[in-house]
């Protein structure tokens, strides 16, 4: 059987699932679900687990949910690993493609992937000389990954035009978060991706650098990552209160709240663009509506749904949307994003936050007259 035959019949029974309900199903003394499972492997010799994966998969895409998805034992340990950030791979971050397949949504610095000229927004197309067009996240997630030293060939579209990139595969294993100075007195944190590690490393590299003047965190290009890394990451400006809350299906509120006994309290400003998404907008809401950082640049993505994994009893992973996030005063992150109190081009919005550090150190210790 072929992927586009698999791919019906999921879809049938995925179907099937959103006519009649899953309780239907699954309380029949003979399953329906269990009967054609049985019947479509015995005839075109497909192995139920196959056929099981292609019908969760098909379910998935029955819900019109594009950032629901379903990850199999061995892509489960994967994941597991680059939100520690340490894998083998190519150095970008993927997201679900408004079209269907997947689109990179980030990239990190130095990698293959940023030297190569691989690009935010790129689609992918063909790996290995495979069609991925249609493809969903974890797979395609997977067929980038390998060994470190082993190539392959990947074609992006990109504005409609096909890009051809050879890539080599390489370890990940560096930090998601890099400080630098920009003037005296201030320092950038750029943060790529929202990893287990990054409030800690954040903390360890601001020991070496003075920002008594104030911060700018730069979070351009930020797909996201592990929302308890993103809030970690938020109250270590913030010393108490709400960073941002969910809605669940079921009408329970759930609230994350900072408690920080010692924030860093210097000026702040937060850098954004269309490409600042999901747990990243969460910690520039936060510290916009706490009055604790100025956003400076563009519109951001406005991925604000939350999504909850379960485990099956495979090993797999199930990984479906239950709320949407809102900002300390309220406002929906989803489809919106996050509006910048300053509107500033990609080439402005550093020069333009140091500027705004240096006119709130003004404020701050205004110069007194003779």
């Amino acid at each position: 059987m072929n992927k586009s035959q698999l791919q019906a019949m999921a879809l049938i029974l995925a179907l099937m699932i959103a006519s009649f309900g899953m309780g239907f199903f699954m309380n029949s003394q003979n399953s329906s679900i269990d009967q054609a499972l049985k019947q479509i492997s015995a005839e075109q010799k497909i192995s139920s687990s196959e056929l099981e994966r292609a019908a969760i998969e098909g379910m998935l895409r029955a819900s019109g949910d594009r950032w629901s998805n379903y990850r199999d034992a061995e892509q489960v340990a994967a994941e597991e690993d680059e939100l520690d950030g340490r894998y083998s791979g190519v150095g970008i971050w993927l997201r679900p493609g408004n079209g269907g397949g997947t689109e990179i949504a980030g990239i990190k610095s130095g990698s293959i992937a940023d030297k190569s000229g691989l690009k935010v927004g790129d689609v992918i197309a063909l790996i290995d000389g495979q069609d991925y067009s249609s493809a969903d996240l974890p797979a395609t997630v997977a067929a980038l990954r390998g060994k470190p030293g082993s190539t392959l060939k990947v074609k992006v579209l990109r504005n409609g035009l096909d890009n051809d990139f050879t890539l080599t595969r390489e370890n990940i294993a560096t930090s998601d978060v890099r400080v630098t100075k920009l003037s005296d007195g201030v320092a950038l944190i750029k943060v790529e991706a929202f990893s287990e590690k990054v409030s800690q490393d954040t903390l360890d590299a601001l020991s070496n650098f003075n920002y008594e003047k104030g911060i700018v965190i730069d979070l351009r290009n930020n797909p996201g990552g592990v929302l308890s890394a993103a809030t970690d990451f938020a109250q270590l400006f913030i010393r108490s209160g709400l960073l941002v809350s969910y809605d669940r299906g079921s009408g329970k509120r759930i609230a994350i709240e900072a408690v920080n006994a010692e924030p860093i309290n210097v000026p702040l400003t937060v850098v954004v663009n269309e490409n600042t998404a999901s747990s990243a907008e969460v910690v520039a809401g936060a510290l916009q509506d706490r009055n604790r950082g100025v956003v400076v640049g563009t519109q951001t993505f406005g991925k604000g749904s939350v999504q909850e994994s379960v485990t099956l009893s495979n090993g797999a992973s199930l990984e479906t949307t239950v709320g949407k996030f809102r900002t300390p005063s309220g406002r929906f992150i989803d489809k919106r994003g996050i509006t910048p109190d300053v509107k500033a081009s990609e080439q402005e919005s550093i020069k333009r936050s140091v500027e705004i550090l240096q006119a709130l150190n003004a404020i701050n210790n205004p110069v007194k007259g003779s």
